[in-house]
């Protein structure tokens, strides 16, 4: 029930059952259709649902697509941190009010706009995230798009992402397909 739950969009929600509720209230307060005497409820009801409805829609971030192996997924409850489990739990479920999964992490571990940091609109996007196994054991493999950045501004912070994502991590970066500015980054516990 919590994954489903997480896999749903609450602005669609929102939509489905205000915008009809709305509609039905106007054509029958009119007389398009019946139920004139319970038009008000229905328009009471249905506005505000709408309007919570477009505000989550607006703010939504959908969740990304989890790539799973099915070797990484046999040993994924023994060998993985609560803190991967987090990671991988928060960008694979809707997301409201973020700019980008892993918005926050980001922002410590680049200093965005802050000496020895990167410009804010440098910062990389999170596009993919799959469950693989790397040297026997469970990686979280984070793939990002990063037009803006060299490849030596991710080897330059693996240290600091290994810190960040806490003991029993190891992080390391690698170059999709050799291009400069598709990264993954691999958390690999030890």
């Amino acid at each position: 029930e919590a994954a489903l739950l997480s896999t749903t969009s609450f602005g669609t929600i929102g939509l489905s059952v205000g915008l009809p509720l709305l509609l039905y209230g106007f054509c029958a307060y009119f007389s398009f259709l019946p139920g004139a005497d319970i038009s008000a409820l229905m328009l009471i009801y249905g506005f505000p649902i709408s309007l919570i409805g477009f505000a989550l829609k607006y703010a939504e971030l959908e969740p990304l697509k989890l790539v799973t192996y099915e070797d990484a997924l046999k040993v994924r409850e023994e060998q993985t941190t609560p803190i991967l489990t987090q990671v991988r739990g928060d960008v694979t479920r809707y997301r409201y009010g973020d700019e980008q999964h892993l918005e926050e992490a980001l922002k410590i571990i680049f200093r965005f706009n802050r000496p020895g940091g990167l410009r804010r609109n440098q910062a990389p996007e999170l596009v993919g995230l799959s469950e693989q196994i790397i040297n026997d054991r469970y990686a979280l493999c984070l793939e990002f798009d990063s037009p803006k950045m060299d490849f030596t501004e991710w080897t330059d912070r693996v240290s600091k992402i290994t810190t960040f994502f806490g003991p029993g991590v190891i992080a390391a970066a690698t170059r999709i397909d050799g291009d400069e500015h598709k990264v993954e980054i691999a958390l690999i516990t030890t």
